[in-house]
């Protein structure tokens, strides 16, 4: 007999364990299923054993006192106690082949100039190139700002709305404005994954759905059923997904795009490496877009950084190579190499068109979109769409 769940949520990145978590709080019986042999998505966190072990994250890098959300998600899991500081380090940036302080890349004039705008330009309608160029300056923002931006989202960000960039909102000053755990980002998912039914390395056949009986997940050997069904997967996997069982809007889903981020993560011994201790490198050319650092923790025998190259430009020993002649290593010396490929949603001005059909044609139906292709890419982003979706199932459950 196949089991049966009040909701079945698909993919067990940040999103869908937070969904999972919040209905399961709510006493309903949940099941995640997730493709791949590990739970987290963009949150990933490898991690060398030890007396002091070495994390590096590979993914999702940074959570802020802004996050409430996310906050109160940490004080059910009893994560609160176990914060750790980062270190307050600055960011370099690789220009005309050197790595050089941003500052040096500004023309300030130009900036103090332009910076009165601030007050009285808004982000509505805009693009992030409209609003920023605008308030900082055209040299501005083609010698600094576009880059950081590109390295904020990992892809080419003049397009993007500006809305969905550094989205205002209150921090809980009793908490540390940036922080991360023993080991990474990573205790969040583990913390949660431990409170669902989680299983993992389960690849989905066929979604189906019927008003008298609800949804049937059909797996490689066995299939679920629910009354409810949460997809939190990335856009164009959604699509296909639902092809079968909801097609207009898996055809609505699939005009949205997305980019595949391809990361490299190496480590080395603290000696072996010359450069200072930095946040991390924002490219403003060539074949990656920033290198995020873990310097923010100091550890006693190890160094990393996460390399985030631009799709399809490099093989994986040519961004080996890369690495080593920027950072001037050896490639002996490299200790650990990680790779990682995370899919991003790629949103430009007519974004929010689409997500506001998206979000009219599940309007009534026992079925939720999360994930971080609605208002924005942040966690907060993800949470905040997690919270909005689980109010709307609850008042037709």
């Amino acid at each position: 007999m196949s089991e049966r769940y009040d909701l079945i949520v698909i993919g067990a990145g940040i999103s869908g364990l937070a969904m999972a978590f919040e209905a399961k709080q709510a006493g309903m019986k949940v099941l995640v299923l997730e493709k791949e042999e590990r739970a987290g998505g963009c949150f990933d966190s490898p991690t060398i054993e030890g007396d002091e072990p070495f994390w590096l994250e590979m993914g999702t890098h940074t959570c802020f006192n802004s996050y409430g959300r996310l906050l109160r998600i940490l004080k059910k899991v009893g994560l609160m106690d176990r914060m750790g500081a980062r270190q307050k380090l600055r960011y370099k940036m690789l220009a005309d082949g050197k790595l050089v302080s941003i500052p040096s890349r500004l023309k300030f004039v130009e900036l103090f100039a332009n910076a009165w705008r601030i007050f009285s330009t808004t982000k509505d309608g805009k693009s992030v190139q409209e609003y920023y160029r605008a308030i900082v300056g055209p040299n501005n923002y083609a010698n600094v700002f576009s880059h950081a931006f590109n390295a904020v989202l990992c892809q080419q960000a003049d397009d993007v709305p500006a809305g969905m960039l550094f989205r205002k909102r209150p921090r809980d000053k009793n908490v540390m404005r940036s922080y991360t755990f023993p080991e990474g980002l990573n205790n969040i998912i583990a913390e949660l994954e431990k409170r669902v039914e989680c299983r993992k390395g389960q690849a989905i056949e066929l979604v189906a759905y019927d008003e008298n009986n609800g949804f049937s997940v059909t797996l490689a050997d066995s299939s679920v059923h629910a009354d409810q069904l949460v997809v939190a997967t990335p856009v164009l996997a959604a699509s296909r997904l639902l092809k079968g069982a909801f097609p207009e809007l898996a055809e609505q889903l699939g005009w949205v795009n997305e980019v595949e981020i391809e990361t490299v993560g190496i480590v080395v011994s603290k000696d072996d490496l010359p450069l200072e201790p930095v946040a991390g490198i924002i490219a403003a050319d060539g074949d990656f877009y920033s290198s995020v650092s873990r310097d923010i923790v100091e550890h006693a025998q190890f160094r990393g950084m996460a390399f985030h190259f631009k799709p399809g430009l490099l093989d994986e020993n040519q961004k080996i190579e890369r690495i080593c002649t920027l950072l001037q290593l050896q490639r002996h010396q490299l200790i650990q190499i990680y790779h990682k490929t995370n899919r991003l949603p790629s949103p430009d001005m007519g974004h929010h068109v689409l997500m506001h059909k998206v979000d009219e044609l599940l309007a009534e139906k026992p079925l939720a979109l999360i994930g971080n292709y609605f208002e924005g890419v942040a966690v907060e982003d993800c949470l905040a769409r997690v919270e909005s979706e689980f109010k709307r199932l609850s008042q037709i459950r």
